[in-house]
């Protein structure tokens, strides 16, 4: 889509929808709106300004980190820098501020914000601190709504599902329409394993994987999956969970099982994890690329390929066609052929 960039320290990240625009956590609390836009587009945010500290707009300058313009500057002789600090203008900045007020004495806040969930739908952002859900629209807190108990995740759903954002407190799920009212209610030792897909909120619960509905909360599936584990990931019409090393495969409309492996990441890699109709691709703890097959397709490693990253820890996985990618933290992605025995870098 494009770049943004800023030149405050962030703690947090969640996308829009249609990853069109994203919402940046500070460090200082604040919450701000950007949209990417493509380096080769003159039209771009990147050439038309940025923000000071007052919230206003300078044109043709840069941001230094005390709020002073940073302009440009050529070297002694004369020629220009090899590399020059651009800073680009957030669509708005929301302070929170008012709401969730100063951090406690003794207490570092870099680290208690890097632990409140964020999450976009197309409104505008969420985000939890303590107790309290807040909303961050068009530079404004829009609402803050309490649930029971600390906020310890938020989701929302893709572009193919209603707006609102569901929370995951200490005993329940909460979800809450756009306008921080309460949709339903459940009883819930899920914690954060859970994900939101669409029309559905998918979460474990003791050795069940269930599939709810966002709106109403209704019980559209369950199906057993024989223990706890990591949340569970969706590709496409299939849904994946991961059980005592063992990986299955539901259909994500009946919650039907499709296929299952004796192969499975661990915990911490599962975010990586996808699936298609008889085999199954993640990032291991080696940082190594694994493809599984099914039990009955044989099982087993179809193949290994060792990836040549900066960081060995996956962030995202997805099918892409005949290829399956993978993103890690360090912002490098990895394409590889899905069925060659002997699968390359593309």
């Amino acid at each position: 889509v494009g770049t943004f960039r800023h030149d405050r320290l962030s703690v947090g990240l969640a996308l829009g929808p249609a990853g069109e625009r994203a919402y940046l956590r500070e460090s200082t609390g604040d919450v701000i709106a950007v949209t990417p836009t493509n380096d080769d587009d003159p039209g771009g945010t990147s050439g038309s300004g940025n923000e000071t500290e007052d919230g206003n707009e300078t044109r043709g300058g840069n941001e230094s980190g005390d709020g002073t313009r940073a302009d440009r500057a050529d070297d002694a002789d004369g020629s220009d820098p090899d590399f020059s600090p651009r800073v680009d203008a957030p669509d708005w900045r929301a302070s929170l501020a008012d709401v969730i007020g100063e951090p406690a004495a003794g207490t570092e806040p870099v680290e208690r914000r890097e632990a409140e969930p964020i999450a976009a739908d197309g409104a505008g952002a969420y985000v939890g601190s303590g107790s309290l859900v807040i909303a961050a629209r068009e530079g404004d807190v829009d609402w803050a709504v309490a649930v029971d108990g600390d906020v310890r995740g938020l989701w929302c759903g893709d572009a193919g599902g209603p707006d609102g954002v569901v929370v995951a407190a200490a005993d329940a799920v909460v979800a809450l329409a756009p306008d921080g009212s309460r949709r339903w209610r459940r009883e819930s030792g899920a914690g954060s394993a859970l994900v939101v897909d669409g029309d559905l909120v998918l979460l474990r619960e003791g050795d069940d994987l269930l599939a709810l509905d966002l709106v109403d909360g209704a019980e559209a599936w369950r199906t057993g999956i024989d223990g706890g584990g990591p949340p569970p990931t969706v590709t496409g019409d299939r849904v994946a969970a991961v059980s005592r090393g063992t990986l299955r495969v539901l259909d994500r409309d009946s919650g039907e099982p499709l296929w299952r492996s004796g192969i499975a990441p661990g915990r911490d890699r599962s975010r990586s994890l996808v699936v298609g109709a008889e085999r199954g691709y993640f990032v291991d703890r080696d940082g190594d690329a694994v493809a599984v097959g099914s039990e009955d397709s044989g099982g087993g490693r179809a193949w290994t390929r060792r990836l040549e990253t900066r960081s060995s820890t996956p962030v995202d996985g997805w099918i892409d066609g005949e290829t399956v990618a993978f993103a890690f933290d360090t912002g490098e992605f990895v394409w590889l052929q899905r069925y060659d025995e002997d699968p390359g870098l593309l």
